[in-house]
């Protein structure tokens, strides 16, 4: 999607925690990798992104934070890469608009290493305003947000955590942004902290981390 959002690089928000969460100088498979956001400070931390973008003109945005930019459809196209290839998988706001989530993590496994990395973000579906909507009978179609009309599949940190692991993966951490209107590292914090008093309540979007388990 040529237009997404700029990289938020705010360290409490979903994108920071991405490129955290991946670390420094791995050889990382962006996939849905749009324009860039991602691949530019993941390359300005070391590591080699090869990108995968069923959007043409983000792709040829992508290539220039990216070794290679993989024009087509995930769930569908060849994947022209040897198994093995990667330290990291990235799905950055990527799996709500697949077709089947679990079966196009499960095409992704045999690229990673032995012991490779996934490392997704995805909203949560159970945050509270989408809970209270609900409850006043509201379900509204966005351009943006948690009902984003591009999104076909909605996640709660239950299924996306069986997601993950019935498509091959151990989870190894499970994080969440609870971001806040304005531009404060206090305010955000004030966030990360009624977050912790329920995650599955609070959290705007959850970032997983897991390994391939064989």
């Amino acid at each position: 999607m040529t237009g997404y959002v700029p990289f938020n690089e705010r360290r409490r928000r979903a994108h920071a925690k991405l490129v955290a969460a991946v670390g420094t100088g791995a050889r990382v498979l962006d996939v849905g990798c749009s324009s860039g956001y991602l691949a530019e400070p993941l390359s300005l931390r070391g590591c080699t992104v090869v990108g995968v973008e069923l959007d043409a003109e983000a792709a040829r945005q992508a290539e220039r934070w990216c070794e290679r930019v993989v024009v087509g459809d995930l769930e569908t196209m060849e994947l022209p890469f040897e198994p093995g290839s990667f330290d990291v998988v990235v799905c950055g706001d990527i799996v709500e608009h697949l077709r089947d989530p679990g079966a196009a993590l499960t095409r992704l496994r045999p690229l990673l290493r032995p012991g490779g990395r996934l490392v997704v973000s995805t909203p949560n579906i159970a945050n509270w305003a989408m809970r209270l909507s609900l409850l006043a009978g509201r379900w509204q179609y966005t351009d943006r947000g948690i009902l984003d009309r591009t999104h076909t599949h909605l996640f709660t940190r239950r299924t996306l955590v069986e997601t993950i692991e019935r498509a091959g993966y151990a989870v190894t951490g499970v994080d969440w942004s609870v971001p806040v209107p304005g531009d404060s590292d206090a305010l955000d914090a004030v966030g990360r902290l009624v977050g912790m008093l329920r995650p599955t309540l609070f959290a705007y979007q959850w970032v997983v981390t897991a390994q391939t388990t064989s």
